[in-house]
Order: C-alpha cells, then sequence, then structure tokens
C-alpha cells in the first residue's frame, strides 16, 4: 500500500532533523525526542486537557495547536501547558492578520512562562476569505506581510525597543517588559508554494507545510529551502521541516479507506492553495486529479471520493496499521522531515472555505464520538 521511493541523498547534508534532540533541563527530566507530533484539533478545553495529559504520558513529542473557527490557539496550548511536563507546544498555525506583531509577542511570552523552552510559534497567511471576511484586513504582499511580521516579531521577543515603518505593517516605540525569554522561541512558517516555502528557509527557524507527497517533498519543498537559505547565507542544518498528513490509525487496513474524504478536500481546496493540486500531480495522480475536480464541479462529490484509489489515498495521509503508519513516517524522516499526525473524522468530508464546494452538496455525517475515537487511538497505539 505505502509508496517506496528510491532515497535521493544529493540534498540531504544541508537539510537535518535533529529529531534526538532533548526537552529543556527543568521540565520533567530530559529525554530524547522521538519525533511524534499531533494536531489537537477543533476541541473542547477538557478534551484537550485529557488528550494533552494522555500525550505526555505516552511519551510524544510535541502538541499542534490550529486557528480557524472553532477557538484560539493559544488557550488550548495554555491548558495544556498547565496538564503536562514535557510536551512541546506549537500553535499550527495562527494568521498574521488576526493579531499585531505586538499582541502576538505579548502572548507568546506569556505562553512561554507556562512552558519553558517547550514552546513553539506557528505562523501563516491563512486563507484569503479568513483574512478579509472575518478579519477584515487586507489580504496582499504576502511575501513581504510575512518577512515584516517576523522582522518585527524577533525583535520584540528578543527585548528590543522596536520601532519599524514596513509596506505592510508599523510599529512605534514599543518594547516587551519581561524577563528575556531563554532559550528564544522558535518561529516556524506555514508554507505550502514554493516562493513561501523559499522564504520559510530564508527566516524562520522551521516550517510546516501540509498534503506534501514524497514527490512534491524532493522536487519542490527541499529545493526552494536550499534557495532560501543561500539568499540568507545560512545553513539548514537545524532547520525543522515538519509535515502534517490526515491520519486514521487503525488495528487493521481499514484506514486507508477512512481516509479518503481528506483526499477529496484538499485535492479540491485551490482557493486555499493551488499547491495542494501540484503535489497529487508530483505523485503521478494528475488523471485521478482532473476528474475529481470536474465531477465535484458538477456536484458529484460521492463520485469524485469513489477516485480516490487506495495507493492515492496513501500517498498523502498517514492511515492504516501502527506499522503501515510507522513506514510512512520514516520514508519522510529519511527526506529531512518530521510528520505531524492530524486525526480526521474517519469516512467524512467538508468545505474548507466558503465555496469549496457547490451551493447545495450533500455531506457525509460527523460524529464526533467516532472523532475522539480517531484521536484517542493515534495516542495509544503509535505512542510509546
Amino acid at each position: 500500500m505505502g509508496l517506496v521511493l528510491k532515497q535521493d541523498s544529493t540534498y540531504k547534508d544541508e537539510i537535518r532533523i535533529r529529531v534526538s534532540a532533548t526537552m529543556p533541563p527543568g521540565q520533567g527530566g530530559e529525554r530524547v525526542s522521538n519525533g511524534l507530533g499531533i494536531f489537537l484539533e477543533a476541541l473542547p478545553l477538557s478534551a484537550v486537557r485529557q488528550f494533552a495529559r494522555k500525550c505526555d504520558e505516552r511519551g510524544w513529542d510535541t502538541a499542534w495547536f490550529p486557528e480557524i473557527t472553532f477557538g484560539d490557539a493559544f488557550v488550548p496550548a495554555a491548558a495544556a501547558a498547565i496538564e503536562t511536563s514535557r510536551l512541546r507546544l506549537a500553535t499550527g498555525v495562527v494568521g498574521i492578520w488576526s493579531r499585531s506583531a505586538a499582541t502576538m509577542a505579548l502572548t507568546a511570552a506569556s505562553l512561554s512562562q507556562l512552558a519553558p523552552g517547550r514552546m513553539i510559534l506557528g505562523l501563516g497567511l491563512q486563507a484569503r476569505t479568513y483574512v478579509e471576511d472575518w478579519h477584515g484586513a487586507r489580504y496582499a504582499r504576502t511575501l513581504t506581510a510575512m518577512r515584516e511580521y517576523i522582522t518585527i516579531l524577533r525583535r520584540v521577543l528578543a527585548g528590543e525597543r522596536v520601532t519599524f515603518e514596513g509596506e505592510v505593517f508599523r510599529i512605534k516605540n514599543f518594547q516587551l517588559h519581561t524577563p528575556p525569554i531563554e532559550p528564544p522561541i522558535p518561529i516556524y512558517m506555514a508554507a505550502v508554494g514554493p516562493k513561501m516555502v523559499e522564504l520559510a528557509g530564508e527566516i524562520a527557524d522551521g516550517m510546516l507545510g501540509y498534503f506534501f507527497s514524497l514527490p512534491y517533498l524532493k522536487k519542490v519543498v527541499i529545493p526552494q529551502l536550499q534557495a532560501g537559505a543561500r539568499r540568507s547565507g545560512r545553513s539548514l542544518k537545524d532547520f525543522k521541516l515538519t509535515v502534517g498528513l490526515p491520519a486514521v490509525v487503525t488495528r487493521d487496513d481499514s484506514g486507508i479507506e477512512k481516509v479518503k474524504g481528506q483526499v477529496l478536500m484538499f485535492t479540491t481546496a485551490g482557493y486555499s492553495s493551488p499547491y495542494y493540486a501540484e503535489s497529487v500531480r508530483q505523485a503521478g495522480f494528475g488523471d485521478e486529479l482532473q476528474r475529481i475536480q470536474d465531477l465535484v464541479a458538477r456536484g458529484d462529490l460521492k463520485g469524485a471520493s469513489g477516485v480516490v484509489t487506495d495507493e492515492m489515498a496513501d500517498a498523502f495521509t498517514l492511515a492504516g496499521t501502527t506499522d503501515h503508519v510507522r513506514c510512512r513516517m520514516q520514508q519522510y524522516q529519511a527526506e529531512g522531515a518530521v510528520v505531524v499526525l492530524n486525526p480526521s473524522p474517519p469516512n467524512v468530508y467538508f468545505p474548507l472555505y466558503q465555496g469549496h464546494f457547490p451551493e447545495g452538496s450533500k455531506m457525509p455525517e460527523f460524529s464526533f464520538p467516532d472523532y475522539l475515537t480517531v484521536i484517542t487511538d493515534a495516542i495509544e497505539m503509535l505512542g510509546a
């Protein structure tokens, strides 16, 4: 079922993910990281606290907290911080137009006090509709905006008194009056398209991608990261490349069927990012992609879902038995990337933004208990 690709070592000497990094001292003792990361998404705080404790107990390395419409990223991360001693906590991701850089710095600094040395600040553009319709901001000059925002944020978090007059963002005479944050909070960029990936390689401490096939990772992401690093004259030795993938871990092979709705969602989410489709093409599923997009345009979502073969689903997800999922994770790790599991509701697809699917399209029924089961199984079956 898995995709077994010949490993290419041409870029590996430069990009290394140090999965063996230890946790900072004083946080429940040192331990060797296993690189296990998981999204805790769309959950009430009571469930976040329970799952975070379980992750900590089962040896998971990092929990990621997205921010869309079901809650912010920082409060769940704070709840998880109180419940855990070793688990790293990452915003995955917070939009740069949702808060000023000053507010972002204040919030990140506060969270870092709850979990010293355990926080990762993940930032992203988010979709245009989120920015313009929900936040009333102007989605434009995205590369410039991200560069300016991170520039301001780094200076503020370093304790400087910052005045910055950019093309997109401005700040005047702001200083963070808290003790210096040591070690500095790593800043990860969410990136899918080549230009944003290149910028991550130039200015970020790490990157969070999503729905990357192995060929897309090798042919597009790695070269663009290298180009960005060359631009800034730095090495990517300590750069952390992470890839989020939909996940349904099961005791048999049924997970691959249950995750196919997620593949349907991202192959058709062109307004969110056209490069999800490019990831599909790079993996050799261009014909299936066209058929899926044609069927969705006609409103036949069930027919489109049926186009997703087991092999196609396997190329963009972590689904099936623990042995198979671990094998898939190792394939990404061999290419210099750590995989973050995104436990996905089984047999479900839904619009990622307004207009994603034709108006009136019938969606499969979502079962919250089934979703909780998927999260629980992933944590327990893959944990140490």
